[in-house]
């Protein structure tokens, strides 16, 4: 899944990995803040990784409510870090410009480019964190399978299962078996509902099926309580099986470019969700406005 052509899209990593033949340096989290004058501090929290050409590409939120904001820039070779900060029109808003010291922090001044405004900023590097970017950095660094059979033929040694644009159509139930894979990717396929079989591997904990015109959600995929990444963007899905509020460990959430009107109610069960992603649906302001309050501590992106 290395190629993560939807994955956090707004990121714009599909260009990123392409140019990086598909391979990424760790990604990291930083907590931190930005000093907008003595007596007060706008916390805020920043995730980036740094390709191969030191090309860095991220995101940071400063309130929630607000969703986040697009970073790329670059990190040079003596600890400096430069990151532009891009709204969702593609407008650079500010620039992060500091340097990576070796206890793990990063200093530096945050200029804003609609106002003429500079601030100092701190940021932590965090070492033990539950944001999906740390998972990110873990699926990252499996070793992938991407034919069926080989997997199949030696299940025991497979944690990342990688069949991107295979024109798959189903899959072997002897997929069963692969009972230590950790990441899934089906994405560009032709899975017109969601595969029975991958049910049955409850310790799965990231999933994509983009990009599969698929119509359908089997309840069963509530069965999958290890999830912590779903990706099931850019299909045709018209509504989410109550089971989804199963998923209780799930971090991130994709569900852009469908044809939902409405999400269950027991998405409120998802309260370790961090972002989810909805854009380009069909969903009215009365039903955004009850995701919001199924979800208050949960980034929603509609737009």
């Amino acid at each position: 899944m290395k190629r993560l052509l939807v994955f956090l899209f707004l990121i714009v990593f599909a260009v990123a990995s392409k140019a990086q033949n598909n391979s990424f340096r760790p990604t990291y989290v930083c907590e931190g803040y930005i000093i907008i004058s003595k007596t007060k501090q706008l916390p805020i929290k920043l995730n980036y990784m740094v390709l191969l050409d030191s090309t860095v590409v991220g995101s940071y939120v400063y309130k929630p409510s607000l969703g986040t904001l697009k970073l790329i820039g670059k990190s040079n070779t003596d600890g400096t870090i430069v990151l532009y900060e891009r709204d969702e029109k593609e407008n650079i808003t500010g620039v992060f410009t500091g340097r990576r010291s070796s206890d793990n922090t990063i200093r530096g001044d945050w200029s804003g480019t609609r106002k003429n405004v500079s601030y100092s900023f701190f940021l932590k590097v965090m070492e033990d964190s539950k944001s999906y970017w740390t998972y990110i950095r873990k699926f990252r660094a499996l070793p992938e399978y991407h034919d069926i059979q080989a997997a199949i033929s030696d299940p025991s040694k497979v944690l990342a299962f990688d069949i991107e644009d295979q024109n798959q159509k189903t899959l072997p139930k002897s997929v069963r078996r692969l009972k230590n894979v950790l990441s899934i990717n089906l994405l560009g396929n032709q899975f017109k509902t969601f595969p029975a079989v991958i049910s049955e591997l409850n310790q799965l904990q990231e999933l994509s099926m983009s990009s599969n015109g698929m119509e359908s959600v089997s309840p069963r995929i509530g069965h999958l309580e290890n999830l912590r990444i779903l990706i099931m963007n850019f299909n045709k899905l018209e509504e989410l099986p109550n089971e989804i509020g199963k998923l209780k460990k799930l971090l991130y959430l994709e569900l852009g470019n469908n044809q939902l009107t409405a999400l269950p109610s027991t998405i409120a069960n998802l309260q370790q969700l961090q972002e989810l992603h909805i854009e380009r649906n069909k969903l009215s302001e009365r039903e955004k406005a009850k995701i919001k309050k199924l979800l208050p501590n949960c980034i929603v992106h509609f737009e």
